[in-house]
């Protein structure tokens, strides 16, 4: 099993990565020594996983766990979905030595967090991730939030988990389109280090030839690449930011499909390709470099495309990102793997760019897939 510090001086933790880790010391300790333990998932996971994180439970000799189902998906980082989590910790007479314990995928872990900050103005929390996606990212760094109409995760707060537990045995039972989805994120990382995390990705095509060995090795290193930016700057002030690589597009795609028909790890997919091109575009990047990049893309995978009908409402939600700041944004380019470089756009500028490359996208991909003309014979 591989251990990953994140190191935050009194607010420090581990990652454990591999299996094992609902056996060991530091999830035994967790347990423990709550007085009471709210275990969040969602209905889909706790009938394909729920026994084995019971028994887990049952064998630290901790106090049962009072189940705290949530809706499936995005749905469940809503005002609604928040509310319902602490009027089930109020009911269930949670106290300040309580443990929130969040089980399931990115969205899970994001609302479960949200609560565990603002009930009794914060509990401690241990996450158990259940997708690769939840794994490398939301999972490390202590992000928690709700999505709102104007966008995504503009309600949250930075509350760090006690521990994370990530077993990559849990995503055998992971759909295709999820794996693909989280290595999206790997690849994120992966453009951010460059070198051997990069190589692998090419390797094992975005992880779909990875053998165990590589999956558990891909989850440690990008736990890494997070967790190094994260300690540099826990509240996203200046390096942090390095992890938005992608994301400014990918949350305003979703918001405009209003989290419907394009999972985040496609989303970002579609926002590394722009930035990407935005790069070489500047003569930031090479095209060797570039062209590097955008293989490694799609060798990770397909992801559905993006309605050029909607390519105004996304860039209008550019204008509301939360990364905003004025008249500016920081837009994280990649001038190669491995050298990211943060720049101070003009966020109407970049909205526009944005918008441009949407609609242009959209059109090559509905050229592609209209029928042919008659023949001339």
């Amino acid at each position: 099993m591989k251990r990953v510090r994140v190191a935050l001086s009194e607010r420090s933790y581990d990652v454990l990565i591999g299996e094992g880790g609902l056996s060991s010391r530091a999830f035994r300790e967790c347990a423990r020594s709550a007085s009471r333990i709210a275990l969040v998932s969602s209905a889909p996971v706790l009938k394909r996983h729920g026994a084995r994180l019971r028994d887990a439970l049952q064998a630290t000799g901790a106090t049962a766990a009072i189940p705290c189902v949530l809706p499936d998906g995005e749905a469940a980082k809503t005002v609604r979905s928040w509310d319902r989590l602490l009027r089930s910790f109020a009911e269930a007479g949670l106290d300040r030595s309580s443990l929130v314990l969040a089980f399931g995928g990115g969205t899970v872990g994001d609302a479960a967090g949200f609560a565990a900050a603002s009930y009794m103005r914060g509990l401690r929390w241990v996450q158990v991730p259940t997708t690769l996606l939840a794994m490398v990212d939301s999972s490390v760094g202590g992000k928690t939030g709700l999505n709102l109409k104007a966008g995504k995760n503009l309600a949250g707060a930075f509350h760090q988990p006690s521990l994370v537990i990530a077993d990559p045995s849990f995503l055998a039972t992971l759909p295709a389109r999820e794996f693909r989805s989280g290595a999206f994120e790997v690849l994120k990382c992966a453009f951010l280090r460059g070198g051997s995390l990069l190589a692998l990705m090419e390797r094992t095509r975005g992880l779909r030839g990875a053998s165990p060995r590589d999956l558990e090795a891909a989850i440690a290193a990008a736990v890494s690449v997070k967790a190094r930016i994260v300690e540099r700057d826990e509240r996203e002030s200046g390096d942090r930011a390095l992890l938005n690589l992608g994301h400014t597009l990918a949350h305003a795609m979703e918001a405009a499909l209003r989290y419907r028909g394009m999972t985040h790890g496609e989303a970002v997919g579609h926002g590394l390709e722009f930035v990407v091109d935005l790069s070489e575009g500047m003569d930031l990047a090479s095209a060797a470099s570039a062209g590097r990049m955008r293989k490694a893309i799609a060798l990770t995978g397909a992801r559905p495309g993006f309605p050029a009908r909607l390519a105004d409402r996304a860039a209008d939600l550019v204008l509301g990102d939360k990364k905003r700041a004025g008249a500016q944004i920081r837009e994280v380019l990649l001038a190669r793997p491995g050298r990211p470089v943060i720049r101070a756009m003009n966020a109407d500028a970049l909205a526009r760019l944005m918008r441009a490359w949407l609609a242009a996208r959209a059109a090559r991909l509905s050229a592609r897939s209209a029928p042919e003309g008659p023949s001339r014979a």
